[in-house]
């Protein structure tokens, strides 16, 4: 009986730790996970975490994170922060305000820039954009992680 007990004991451990390996994020969400663990501005507020309904994750590895982001006419982002510095591809925008964590407006632009636009950023601290256009705005934005993936 113990002998039978032992044997279903390994072959549960060995099930449970081949599960394990199944259900192990992959190396560039865990590159992730600790690049949100560094950042200054704590994981909760990046933008996917943060602000989901407008940061999708397009295609993500230990190299970059690419994002489809979009903001709706009149509609105002959840707080949000940019760890990683980042090309942005704009296609579609028009009149928007940008706002810091306090309710702050940092920049308010009236109107679009001739698009489409290629723009580079560094890491964003808190904010939130409002589209006040009658258009979506639209972005792809790749996220850069350094050669360790972080």
């Amino acid at each position: 009986m113990q002998k039978r007990a032992g044997m279903l004991l390994v072959g549960l451990g060995i099930a449970v730790g081949y599960g394990a390996a199944k259900i192990s994020p992959s190396p560039a969400v865990a590159a992730n996970v600790a690049a949100q663990a560094k950042c200054p501005w704590g994981p909760e507020l990046d933008a996917v975490t943060a602000a989901p309904k407008n940061h999708k994750v397009l295609l993500e590895n230990d190299r970059v994170r690419v994002l489809d982001v979009t903001v709706q006419p009149g509609e105002r982002e959840i707080l949000h922060a940019h760890c990683r510095p980042s090309v942005l591809y704009v296609t579609q925008r028009g009149a928007l305000r940008d706002r810091d964590k306090d309710g702050k407006i940092t920049r308010d632009e009236p109107t679009a820039p001739q698009l489409p636009v290629v723009q580079w950023h560094q890491t964003e601290p808190p904010h939130s954009v409002e589209n006040l256009d009658a258009k979506p705005l639209h972005i792809l934005r790749v996220e850069l992680k350094d050669a360790s993936g972080a």
